[in-house]
């Protein structure tokens, strides 16, 4: 009888799919919980974009205030230099934007510049334009994702918003 209950308790039989059950919701629990360290929030982006440039060591960082955007799903400022930076400061950017996961770096033509790139991470975009603008000189960028875990409001009407001046290098 001993041997009957110690076989039966090894080969799982009379136990019900309880272990099944509980494999499949712990897997369940496993890809929610990938899927919320992967979701990219705008406090994320604001921390990475906050990380890279603190590296750079150069300049002064204003975020825009994008509560009239109307899209919560957008980061968007100028890191203020006092020349044009240099390509070192930028390419310390870069590399810690790279160590906290964006990637696919892409060099984007820009009028009169070259000094124009765009990054990926999961769902979002961050461009960045490095140069003078009427104001000063500096980076400037914008980051934007289709959805960033928050509900989504109505479009805003053009005059809401106005989207940072993207420098030219003299």
């Amino acid at each position: 009888m001993t041997a009957m209950a110690v076989m039966t308790a090894l080969t799982g039989c009379g136990g019900g799919d309880s272990v099944g059950a509980a494999g499949e919701r712990a897997t369940t629990a496993r890809a929610a919980e990938k899927a919320a360290k992967d979701e990219v929030t705008v406090d994320a982006v604001r921390g990475d974009v906050r990380a890279a440039f603190a590296a750079a060591g150069i300049g002064r960082l204003d975020f825009i205030d994008m509560s009239k955007a109307g899209t919560p799903c957008l980061v968007a400022g100028t890191l203020w230099t006092e020349d044009a930076p240099k390509r070192e400061a930028v390419e310390s950017v870069f590399a810690v934007l790279k160590a906290r996961g964006w990637g696919h770096r892409e060099h984007i033509p820009a009028e009169d510049t070259d000094q124009g790139w765009r990054v990926v991470k999961n769902d979002w975009e961050l461009f960045l334009a490095a140069g003078e603008v009427p104001e000063g000189a500096g980076i400037v960028f914008d980051a934007s994702a289709k959805a960033c875990g928050v509900p989504m409001p109505s479009r805003p009407t053009a005059s809401d918003f106005e989207p940072p001046e993207r420098p030219v290098l003299p």
